[in-house]
This record gives structure tokens, C-alpha cells and sequence, in this order.
């Protein structure tokens, strides 16, 4: 399910207007396809894709040099990533762009990492779900309450004993192991210090954390 939507904002149909340039222009690499897909899978310090193309209703394999550049995709995602973010909620985790030779096309983004296996059963290379540490990681830099945190991912925590970071609505920030960074509307500001928090003094938070990973 869609989890975000960015609508017509002027970003996003600036890249899928570049994407469609660099897919379908005079020299473009799917020249003669019909449509390009990219799934991009954003972590805190890797990021996995894949891609194909299509002609009709043929699923076209991607050669090496089929590709978007640097500035076009990824770097794109990166703005568009810290543009759906909002303060509590979050933001996306999986890309896919979707380009027509006869239109720019359309960016979907989820929740959830978009995976899949090979054949065999085995995950593709970097394509095993991410741990709890990456996801913890994750929401130091786009933190969610407590509530807007999905009970799959806290699954996740629990069944690692991971206790993630939080965002507090009352002080705007992200709440982690006894530290605390201001969130500003596109993530978390890490060229502030991080401040010491007391939690015998505001219990509130703790206690509902605690209540999300064990139940007490």
C-alpha cells in the first residue's frame, strides 16, 4: 500500500521529467522500450535497486550501462525522501519510479522494504531485510512516535531487543538511549549536540515505549 504521496510537487515531476530525458531523449538508453522501472530500497548506509524495462508486456533485463546517473536518481530520492518527511510520522523506505517513453510517469513510494528472491529461494545480494539496528538507525533520522511506528516494525525491535528512537511532540525531537536531537521538517538537525536526558524526570515517554516492546 502507498504510504506517502507527494503529489505534483514541483521536485518530483522536475526528476521524472530528467529521468524521462536521460530514458528517452536523443540519446537515451531505452530507446525503443516503453517503460523504465527503479525500485530503490534507501537505508542509513546503503541503499539497494533494481530495475528493468518493458516492452509491451515483456519484462526487458537491464544491461550494466542502462542507467539513470547519480544526480538524476539517487540524489533526487534523497530530496524527495527528506520532502515526505513529516515530524512523527516518517517517511518512505522504498522508491519506484516508473518512466514512459510516452509520458514522465509516476513515483510511488512505501513504507515497507520492497524485496525479492532469486530463484533458489536466497535473497539477492544486499537485498536481505534490514535488522533492527538498521532500522533503529532509520528513525534517528526520520523519527515516528511511539503510535506511528507500524506494529511490524516493532516486531522487528522486540524480537531483537532493540528499543528505537522516539519522537517526542513536546520537545520536537528524537528521543534515543538518554539523548535527545531536535527535528526540524526534514529530519533530525545532526549539526546540534545531543543534550542528556534525565528519565527519572519525564517518565511519560519511557513508560510508553516499554509498553510497545514488552507489554508492561
Amino acid at each position: 500500500m502507498t504510504e506517502y504521496d507527494l503529489g505534483s510537487q514541483p521536485l518530483v515531476l522536475q526528476g521524472l521529467a530528467r529521468l524521462h530525458e536521460e530514458a528517452f531523449g536523443a540519446s537515451g538508453f531505452a530507446l525503443g522500450m516503453d517503460e523504465v522501472v527503479d525500485i530503490v530500497i534507501k537505508r542509513p548506509s546503503s541503499t539497494y535497486r533494481r530495475g528493468h524495462m518493458k516492452l509491451g508486456a515483456e519484462i526487458v533485463p537491464r544491461e550494466r550501462d542502462a542507467k539513470y546517473s547519480r544526480e538524476a536518481l539517487s540524489k533526487w530520492l534523497d530530496d524527495c525522501r527528506a520532502l515526505a518527511y513529516v515530524p512523527g510520522r516518517g517517511t518512505w523506505t522504498t522508491a519506484e519510479a516508473h518512466v514512459f517513453a510516452t509520458s514522465s510517469g509516476q513515483l510511488n513510494l512505501f513504507d515497507e522494504e520492497h524485496l525479492d528472491r532469486m530463484p533458489n529461494g536466497d535473497w539477492y545480494p544486499g537485498a536481505k531485510p534490514s535488522g533492527a539496528g538498521t532500522w533503529a538507525q532509520q528513525l534517528l533520522s526520520f523519527p515516528r512516535t511511539v503510535d506511528n511506528i507500524p506494529p511490524w516494525l516493532w516486531d522487528i525491535f522486540r524480537a531483537e531487543d532493540v528499543t528505537p528512537p522516539i519522537y517526542n511532540p513536546e520537545f520536537k525531537s528524537v528521543d534515543w538511549k538518554n539523548r535527545r536531537r531536535p527535528v526540524t521538517e526534514r529530519g533530525t538537525d545532526f549539526t546540534v549536540e545531543p543534550t542528556v536526558i534525565d528519565p527519572s524526570l519525564e517518565p511519560g515517554i519511557f513508560t510508553k515505549i516499554s509498553k510497545k516492546l514488552f507489554g508492561a
